[in-house]
């Protein structure tokens, strides 16, 4: 946390990279001319400098990312020119010192002014636009922070909303049931509703977490399913296979029951055999998902729109791309659904 605000600190930051410069010119000046004369010298040059690179950051802030272009250019030119001057003055500084240089090493004598302003504006110009770079690559890099945190929170948002989706399209299909069931046999009410408070508490707790266990889900899955029984008839079998090796492998909650609601949405028939058949089974990296169920005759079913639209919006969520694969068959007298998670 200290460093993240260190580095938000943009004259501390600064400071930290012209430190780095002073070191780096007296490294490369230990065995030339800048070691002769001396640091103010060297100052005096990075002073100059640092103050056109300054104002060529305010050139660019208010005139070219206004598009104020031919502004820009004259103002830029303006200031290579201004910016060499002053390194032409600061080396009148030191000129005896140079040209006494020279003539102790057996030189020829120092080059001429237009030479020498040709060499500052040139110097002048690499050290704005390396300062250009470095200042567009940087934000180039915050903005992707910033984008990718936006997108995280998005998600995160997009999730809250799934979880909650699907707590009311359960909430609702349970209610349903539940009325149904005090219709056909009251007297299985009490157990009915015990079994909703537990699985309203699964809920609840589930979605306060980004994933569960395989086998706490399975298990919520199975009281769904004793749920759902009590008010069948018995013209219905329901099959409900497990096969679980690693229980404690995790997984995100409530992502298998809307195709487990859907076989007792759609094989629900007044008279013939319906059928339901359920299958889990889990390897050392994958879970599987096998429904099936039977569909009566002059079945029309009504969608709520709320279970696979869900579902597939959370299963692009929490296992995107290859991590997962749903499909779904469905012909006149049966439905089935395949669901493959690689965990």
């Amino acid at each position: 946390m200290k460093n993240a605000r260190f580095w938000r600190s943009r004259a501390l930051r600064h400071g930290v990279v012209w430190l780095l410069v002073v070191i780096v010119c007296g490294l490369l000046g230990r065995q030339g001319n800048l070691r002769t004369m001396g640091l103010p010298y060297t100052a005096l040059l990075l002073g100059v400098q640092a103050a056109a690179i300054y104002i060529h950051f305010w050139l660019l802030t208010h005139l070219l990312e206004r598009r104020r272009y031919a502004w820009y250019a004259l103002a830029t030119l303006a200031l290579v020119v201004a910016g060499a001057a002053g390194l032409d003055r600061v080396e009148q500084v030191e000129r005896l010192s140079i040209v006494k240089m020279q003539l102790e090493a057996g030189g020829g004598p120092p080059t001429g002014a237009a030479l020498r302003f040709a060499q500052n504006a040139a110097n002048l110009v690499f050290a704005l636009g390396l300062a250009t770079v470095a200042r567009y690559v940087r934000r180039g890099v915050v903005g992707h922070l910033q984008v990718q945190q936006l997108r995280a929170l998005q998600l995160e948002t997009e999730l809250s909303l799934l979880k909650a989706q699907v707590n009311q399209h359960f909430l609702f299909n349970t209610l349903n049931n539940l009325y149904g069931l005090s219709l056909a046999a009251p007297e299985q009410m009490p157990e009915a509703l015990l079994q909703l408070a537990g699985l309203m508490r699964y809920q609840l707790d589930s979605s306060r977490q980004s994933t569960v266990t395989v086998g706490t889900e399975a298990e919520y899955l199975a009281n769904y399913i004793g749920l759902e029984k009590l008010r069948l008839r018995h013209n219905t079998r329901v099959e409900f296979r497990v096969n679980l090796p690693h229980p404690d492998q995790p997984l995100a909650p409530l992502l298998l029951l809307p195709l487990v609601e859907n076989c007792f949405k759609h094989a629900i028939g007044p008279s013939g055999e319906n059928t339901i058949r359920i299958e889990l089974t889990q390897t050392d990296v994958g879970l599987t998902l096998h429904t099936g169920n039977s569909i009566p005759p002059h079945f029309r079913a009504t969608p709520s729109g709320l279970g696979l639209p869900t579902l597939r919006a959370r299963l692009a969520q929490y296992y995107p791309g290859p991590r997962h694969r749903l499909s779904v068959e469905a012909t006149a007298t049966f439905y089935a659904a395949s669901l493959q998670l690689v965990l």
